[in-house]
């Protein structure tokens, strides 16, 4: 007869063991479906980005101070490239210069 009770109580164990996982089941799939709804991946890819975003910010800046006459080069370099057209059209169009007039030519 104990024996029999040790199979009823197991019994007992494994239902309600199946009633705890089909309960936790559900919660998975509940918060699953939640976390799933397009307006909530939007909003943790915005935010996931905006962190992103920030960090390498930072890391920009800290490398500026870190080294201000390299960023001071990159930046008159970068500057010199996006600008090589107008410069270049400055320097084609440019008159050419008259040399300098003396008094004596000033009076006459």
């Amino acid at each position: 007869m104990p024996k029999n009770n040790d199979d009823i109580s197991s019994l007992r164990a494994r239902a309600m063991d199946r009633t705890q996982a089909r309960e936790n089941l559900k919660q998975e799939t509940a918060a699953a479906r939640e976390r799933l709804k397009p307006s909530n991946l939007m909003t943790e890819a915005k935010s996931k980005a905006a962190a992103r975003v920030r960090k390498t910010g930072k890391s920009a800046v800290s490398g500026i101070r870190a080294h201000p006459g390299i960023t001071a080069t990159v930046a008159a370099t970068a500057t010199l490239i996006a600008m090589r057209r107008p410069i270049a059209r400055l320097i084609a169009n440019r008159q050419k210069s008259r040399p300098d007039q003396t008094p004596d030519q000033i009076e006459e």
